[in-house]
């Protein structure tokens, strides 16, 4: 689960948009990963062979302490789309599938109306209800080059 709040491997990208801004706020990438332990190199493991993943990790943050909450895959999803415990939203039961709390969005729809172009590529197993306007994009091939100029 360390890796999972690490957040590495294909959830979403989020490029800023317009590009005349770029000086005044950064691009986002977020990677997620589930399912597995710390097994990286970035992680002290001497076996493991993940130079690209290691070298975003020396160039941004690594969490050696954090704890889920919900440690099982979905779950673990629907508190990081949500930023809220699953079981604040009644998501903590896999395929639960409940609508997300009124007056709450999905931290892609934060990100959108500041301007940020948000795609997923594509994982969207949430056990929530996604709203709509969640993504720009969200597909396999969902990407940030395809945003408008």
């Amino acid at each position: 689960m360390k890796c999972l709040l690490l957040a590495f491997a294909c959830l979403s990208f989020f490029i800023l948009h317009p590009a005349s801004l770029a000086a005044e706020r950064p691009n986002i990438l977020w990677l997620t990963s589930e399912d597995h332990g710390p097994h990286m190199g970035c992680y002290g493991d001497t076996f493991a062979t993940t130079p690209n993943v290691d070298a975003l990790a020396a160039r941004g943050m690594l969490f050696k302490h954090a704890w889920s909450n919900g440690p099982v895959c979905a779950a673990a999803r629907t508190t990081i789309i949500a930023g809220m415990y699953p079981a604040s939203t009644g998501g903590e039961h896999m395929r639960s599938m409940v609508g997300m709390p009124k007056g709450k969005q999905m931290y892609p729809q934060f990100l959108r109306a500041a301007g940020y172009y948000c795609t997923n590529n594509s994982k969207e197993d949430y056990n929530l209800q996604k709203p709509e306007g969640v993504w720009d994009e969200s597909s396999g091939k969902a990407h940030w080059k395809q945003r408008p100029g």
